[in-house]
């Protein structure tokens, strides 16, 4: 029987090579599948919660800005948005339906700003006067046909285009359920 030479023991590095990167690499720690989803949703901009979720039946296709395209949609008051850090925004209609009267129109608007202090002095500057705090949605306030509020970056202003006895509770629903979202 052949005694083992120095180049079988050479050939066998490669194999022991990758057998410690393998090693190596089984002991880095991973990222949390379900916080890079989070951080994912978060670097993609300002969402919308589903009909569903604000207890809504229908609603328009989303429409969405930039620094560049705002004044399409807010032409005299784009300037103050893009002062405070305007990044993008996401905007559209839901409707509730009512048993008693016409269905209910509600215009979504949530806003990214650089900065978390963007968002608040944006929203302070268009609270309702006179709007007080609503009950189960933090920092968020509203008149009869307005509420506002912020979450980190972004701003959510919930306009009824009709005023009604449900437009409070569809404008409180639909914020809380933007404020439950990732």
């Amino acid at each position: 029987m052949a005694r083992p030479r120095v180049w079988h023991a050479l050939l066998l590095l490669p194999l022991l090579a990758v057998a410690g990167w393998v090693l190596v690499r089984g002991r880095t720690v991973r990222d949390d599948p379900a916080a890079v989803l989070v951080a994912l949703r978060a670097a993609g901009g300002p969402s919308l919660p589903g009909p569903a979720a604000g207890g809504a039946s229908a609603r328009s296709e989303p429409s969405s800005y930039t620094r560049d395209s705002l004044y399409e949609y807010i032409d005299g008051a784009a300037e103050a948005y893009l002062a405070r850090g305007f990044e993008r925004c996401v905007v559209a209609t839901y409707t509730f339906a009512s048993p008693t009267t016409d269905a209910l129109d509600v215009t979504a608007e949530v806003y990214r700003f650089a900065a978390p202090a963007g968002a608040r002095e944006q929203m302070a500057s268009e609270r309702p006067t006179g709007a007080a705090p609503v009950a189960g949605v933090t920092g968020a306030f509203a008149d009869p046909s307005t509420l506002v509020a912020c979450r980190g970056r972004d701003y959510l202003k919930l306009t009824a285009l009709s005023a009604g006895p449900g437009a409070g509770k569809a404008l409180g629903d639909l914020a809380a359920a933007w404020q439950r979202q990732p």
